[in-house]
């Protein structure tokens, strides 16, 4: 369920938008290949570069750069790789999340087609924004002791906010897609809104088992195949910074690959 339960029906956003990019309807879009070598990102005093980001589809870390839009262009994700939804070189950005308090982390997100992928029969229709990358500067470093860092968010109940999608919603200006619970036993709980926290009008309540968050938080990560017929394995990567911040990256990958209609999800927490 991860990843399909958290996407809220999306319209175009009224706020957060940096870009004139429409949604999409249908299945469209060719196939994303293994990430490959591209170009390097051009050059730009607008330019803002983000060396350990990942991608979807990906675990390896690739530095992206993100170009500011202005009166008449759109922001641009500049990437050296092919990924899912994304081309080697310049890609319009329909929106970013980055939080004013954790400097270097974000996450970037395209318009793109509806389909399939995305939706949790009965709780909502999919979604016209996508995630594409968590952004992440180079003051940021995956955690070396993931699983003692765990311990200690169980210890202290430590509760973050996920951004997923850029936090679209149909009703309002960009919020906190979900808000993940760290338990006392080791266990998680993620409870996802279908609508901003204002105006929610279902709640999923997702849990995890203190195994199931071992095997999310491992190099092999956690196989999934609730969402049928597309089963996936997710990981949950820790990530910390000089300041002692942490975030928390939550990536799904197709078993079969990640494609342009079947690309996964990935998503940013933020620690409160």
């Amino acid at each position: 369920m991860r990843g399909a339960a958290k996407r809220a029906v999306a319209a175009l956003l009224a706020g957060g938008v940096i870009g004139g990019c429409g949604g999409g309807g249908g299945d469209g879009g060719s196939a994303a290949s293994t990430p490959t070598a591209g170009p390097p990102p051009p050059a730009s005093q607008n330019a803002t570069v983000y060396q350990n980001s990942l991608t979807l589809g990906s675990t390896s870390a690739v530095s992206l750069s993100v170009v500011a839009g202005t009166s008449t262009t759109n922001a641009m994700l500049v990437s050296p790789v092919a990924a899912p939804l994304l081309s080697p070189g310049n890609n319009p950005l329909l929106s970013t999340h980055l939080a004013a308090n954790v400097p270097g982390a974000g996450i970037a997100c395209v318009s793109a087609v509806s389909n399939s992928i995305g939706t949790v029969t009965g709780v909502n229709a999919g979604v016209d924004v996508k995630s594409v990358a968590v952004l992440l500067d180079n003051g940021w470093s995956v955690s070396a002791a993931p699983f003692a860092d765990w311990a200690a968010f169980s210890a202290s109940g430590a509760v973050f906010n996920g951004w997923e999608n850029c936090g679209a919603k149909a009703e309002g200006a960009p919020s906190p897609s979900s808000t993940l619970n760290v338990n006392a036993d080791g266990s998680f709980s993620d409870n996802v809104f279908d609508g901003n926290p204002s105006t929610t009008v279902t709640t999923i309540n997702q849990s995890f088992t203190a195994a199931q968050a071992a095997s999310l938080l491992s190099d092999a990560g956690y196989l999934d195949s609730s969402q049928s017929p597309v089963p996936q394995t997710i990981r949950l990567k820790l990530f910390h910074n000089a300041a002692q911040q942490t975030v928390l990256v939550e990536e799904g990958i197709p078993v079969s690959g990640a494609t342009d209609q079947n690309p996964g999800f990935i998503a940013i927490y933020f620690q409160r």
